[in-house]
């Protein structure tokens, strides 16, 4: 941060600089300058990059959901007609199947397309970086290059907004209804958002194998460990099996805690493990799993059971 510091300094422009410029120009190409260096101190700054470049990352390992919300939640229903409300553990199952796995597809879509925007923005402040370090370098502007670098100043400005913008949880519209009538029972309206789970990840401080067992450990990104209240999958296999019975060294296990034993593994060998959260039938997108890989220790002369932290890969 100091060295770059000396480098916006370096673009700076004193106000008596006027290298035998016309006053109305010098002014113009003053002012532009400036917008230009406070730019780069600012918003394009390496730091606030790569707080960008952070937020992209875990956005891209992220998973998302299909959320159903009641509209009528904030209503409680009188006491005397209370039979004639459905639950909300009933609603999912009221929905038309049909329209729920289209809305699914568009939700799926519609987070490809706002992964697919931030990356191309981050390029953008990337590459605008450069633009911008290459324009405060120069000592006069022309006029047509005066309306270019204006331009590119508020599309910067606004990439960061959109940016910052982007992925929030927000609502998807349908254009039916997507629960129909049923009897008696007065029907919900509800309508349905995206919502966003921080990626799960695998504590490697906590994880170690043991001769014949591995004991995993896992958190979420960014947050207290509480009670999960979901499911977890982990899948494990020996690397470079010998035989088909060491190719069976495989299987995966589920789990509601952020904790699992994995038992009856070969010892002396190396196993990769994934974790994700369990497949749920609101889930839109979600293809990262978190991997490592540990090693087992070998047997001990007096078969006691020793340890062994992390030595593998982790992704």
């Amino acid at each position: 941060l100091f060295v770059f510091s000396l480098n916006v300094a370096s673009f700076q422009l004193s106000s008596g600089d006027s290298p035998g410029m016309d006053p109305k120009k010098w002014i113009t190409f003053k002012d532009l300058h400036d917008q230009v260096t406070q730019l780069l101190s600012t918003k394009l700054n390496p730091c606030n990059i790569k707080q960008c470049k952070s937020k992209l990352d875990i956005l891209n390992k992220c998973s998302y959901y299909l959320e159903v919300m009641r509209q009528d939640t904030l209503h409680q229903p009188d006491p005397q007609q209370q039979q004639n409300y459905l639950s909300n553990s009933t609603i999912l199952h009221l929905i038309d199947p049909w329209k729920f796995q289209r809305m699914k597809k568009l939700g799926h879509s519609q987070v490809q397309i706002q992964l697919s925007l931030l990356e191309e923005l981050y390029e953008q402040f990337c590459k605008g970086k450069v633009e911008m370090e290459a324009i405060a370098s120069q000592s006069d502007y022309g006029d047509q290059e005066v309306a270019h670098i204006n331009g590119r100043i508020a599309y910067l400005i606004k990439a960061f907004t959109d940016f910052d913008s982007t992925l929030m949880p927000g609502e998807l519209h349908t254009k039916h209804r997507l629960i129909s009538e049923t009897g008696n029972a007065k029907v919900p309206q509800i309508h349905l958002r995206l919502s966003v789970k921080m990626p799960v990840m695998f504590d490697t401080s906590r994880s170690e194998a043991l001769t014949d067992c591995a004991r995993l450990h896992w958190e979420m990104a960014g947050q207290e460990q509480q009670e999960p209240g979901e499911q977890f999958e982990i899948r494990y296999k020996l690397l470079q099996p010998t035989n088909t019975e060491e190719g069976n060294q495989l299987g995966t296990v589920t789990c509601n805690s952020y904790c699992i034993q994995v038992n009856n593994l070969l010892p002396q060998r190396c196993y990769e493990f994934t974790v994700k959260r369990a497949d749920a039938c609101c889930l839109v997108y979600g293809l990262w799993n978190d991997t490592m890989v540990l090693r087992t220790m070998p047997l001990s002369p007096g078969g006691r059971c020793l340890s062994l932290s992390l030595i593998g890969s982790h992704t």
